[in-house]
Formats: C-alpha cells, structure tokens, sequence
C-alpha cells in the first residue's frame, strides 16, 4: 500500500509544536512527512514570518497552498463579507484548495492511503469528532494519542528553541488580519501593531448593504471598525477587557512537565 504523510500548519503554536513533536518521537514519518501551510494571502506578517523560521528550526521547506480564486476576488463577485452565520472563508480558502492538493496527489502519484495529522491537543478532544468523513484522507491526532494539553504544547516550543510565534504578544490566534471571531480588543491591537492591515479591513466593510436588516455589514458585531477606533470607544474597550482579563481564572492540566526539556534533547 502507497502511503503518503502530510502535516497541516496554520502557522499556529499547536501545529508548530506538533511538527517537533514528530520529529522527536515519530522520526520514521517526519523523515517523508510533508508540511504543508493553506496561504489566504491575508495573513498577518508575523505569521510568515515564523513559518520562515520553523523551515530553518526543522530544516523542512514547507508546500504553501493558494485558492484558486483569492478573498479579493470572492469579494468583489459576492460583495459579502464572512461572518459567524456565513463562513464561506475558511471552507473556500483553506479546506478547499488543501482538498483539491490532496487529490491531485493522490492521482499524480497513485497513492492508496493519505495520511493527515493534526495538532489538536487532548484538552480540545471533542474537535475530532468531525474527524473520517473525508475518504481522501485519514486524519491522525498524534497530541490526542499522546494525552498532550496546552501547557506541554508550550513547553515543547521553549525547549525546541523556536519559542511561540510573535503575534501572540498581542494576539491570541492565528488567522486572517481581519478574522471576524476576533475580540474587540484583539481589534484594537491590531490598529496598533498593524495599522496599515486595520485600515485595509475597514476598506471591506458595508455602511450600506441592502442584505442586512441595518444597513450595515462589518467583521465585528459591536462596532464598525470605523466606530472603533473613536477615542470614547477605545477608552470602553479597553477598560472591559481589562476587568475581563483581571477575573479570568484559567487552569490547564500538564500530563508531561518534562517533554523536551533540555535533559532530554
């Protein structure tokens, strides 16, 4: 049986740790394992940046992926913004193009089985439900398998040296400059990390759309971006964030404090 391995980056810790990983304990598959990152060409810069850098830790060159048709084309047929009701972005920018390069694979090089593996950690288990409904592929979970949780996933990006990606010093997700399932704050930091990007969603949004019932059609559900950035919001923004941020009581549990500790590598 023809086998072939693939490993999905988002450019992400998880997935990023996930690739170490592999090439720690699962050595035989990461010597043929391809990595491969789903480009919507609106990522924030930092997000190329650290896949630069994992190409270097991993001396791996990573297979980034197109759409065929890109979000500024969608936009400009549809004139409809993704949303939490319509999220066409993620299926035809991402699942889509990284099917369609699956496919083409599996013919081009006749293969009978294509191995996928995610890094979906054992705290976030109830995500693979969804999992073997694609017949091209059999997705693996290796941080599943591996009772792996968030605070391993982090140890093993400190040990390793690659450290976590940039934005998360003021972002808490990868994705698109103009992700809708972005808070109001992580808004805000972007006005201030990336202005240029901030400006350039707010040239997507609709002040006056004949679809939505008030006119307006924006990335977030609270404010138009052109709102959002007025002094007086600013100043509530921040300060619900901040009692926010002052009552959160996050505990994790750590299965192995040890991995790739620098004892071990």
């Amino acid at each position: 049986m023809k086998e072939y391995h693939i490993l999905s980056l988002s450019g992400g810790k998880d997935s990023t740790a996930l690739a170490f990983f592999m090439k720690e304990f699962m050595p035989e598959i990461f010597e043929k394992l391809e990595l491969v990152f789903c480009d919507t060409e609106k990522e924030i810069p930092e997000t190329y940046d650290y896949l630069n850098k994992i190409e270097i830790f991993l001396n791996k060159k990573i297979t980034r992926i197109k759409p065929k048709k890109g979000f500024d084309n969608i936009i400009a047929t549809t004139n409809f913004l993704p949303s939490h009701k319509h999220r066409w972005c993620t299926g035809l920018l991402k699942t889509q193009p990284l099917e369609n390069y699956i496919k083409n694979l599996k013919i081009r090089l006749q293969l009978n089985k294509i191995n996928l593996y995610i890094g979906i950690r054992c705290d976030e288990i109830v995500r693979t439900k969804g999992a073997g409904k694609n017949q091209l592929i059999q997705e693996k979970f290796p941080f599943v398998e591996n009772n792996i949780y968030k605070n391993d996933v982090e140890n093993i990006l400190k040990n390793t040296g690659i450290g976590m990606p940039d934005y998360y010093k003021w972002r808490k997700r990868s994705g698109c400059y103009f992700c809708f399932y972005q808070s109001t704050n992580d808004w805000l930091k972007l006005y201030e990390n990336h202005p240029d990007l901030y400006k350039k969603a707010m040239e997507y949004e609709y002040n006056d759309c004949k679809y939505i019932k008030n006119g307006r059609m924006g990335f977030n559900m609270e404010f138009s971006l052109k709102d959002m950035i007025k002094p007086e919001n600013i100043k509530k923004i921040k300060e619900k964030y901040t009692i926010i941020e002052s009552e959160k009581r996050e505990i994790t549990p750590c299965k192995l404090i040890n991995l790739f500790s620098p004892a071990t590598i």
